[in-house]
């Protein structure tokens, strides 16, 4: 019975409902059934069960959608108060926005030294160094240089396949 989640309802006009377990998507890599011996003396993780499953796979606590709801309960089970809990969470919080402000902030610099730009009498020319490899091995990446203007579409060709046959 410990393994079940349980509570009391104190008062029955307001019940509190369970939180849905059943809101984490299943991984494609997860559907099939494996076997993998271990010894019984080794402790096996989340993190080892992800990693049988594929080597890129994150375990499921680090997959839910809201990680900071996991890490406040693990606080609450470890015996901190709700307003000590609250300050933690809060802490982070300003922390990852912080860091993506930072983050954006580089980026936008980043890109903006990869631009030259030479002002002209109506507008502006701007720059941007290419490379030949951006195209991919087929010469049709996305990154591409004129990839909308320079490549023809293949439709139109006698026994093309005209329905998509994948979803990417």
């Amino acid at each position: 019975m410990q393994m079940l989640p349980q509570h009391e309802n104190v008062d029955p006009s307001h019940p509190r409902p369970f939180e849905s377990i059943n809101d984490l998507p299943v991984h494609a890599a997860t559907q099939q059934q494996i076997f993998y011996p271990t010894s019984e003396s080794r402790h096996f993780t989340r993190e080892d069960a992800a990693r049988v499953f594929a080597d890129d796979l994150l375990p499921a606590d680090k997959r839910v959608p809201h990680p900071e709801l996991i890490q406040s309960e693990q606080e609450l089970l470890a015996g901190l108060g709700p307003k000590d809990i609250q300050a933690r969470a809060e802490e982070r919080s300003k922390a990852a926005y912080e860091k993506k402000a930072a983050a954006d902030i580089r980026r936008i610099q980043r890109e903006a030294a990869a631009v030259k730009v030479v002002p002209g009498v109506r507008w502006d020319f701007k720059f941007r160094n290419v490379s030949i490899d951006d195209a991919g091995s087929d010469g049709r990446g996305l990154k591409g240089t004129g990839w909308r203007y320079g490549v023809p579409l293949y439709d139109r060709r006698k026994g093309e396949v005209k329905i998509p046959t994948k979803v990417v």
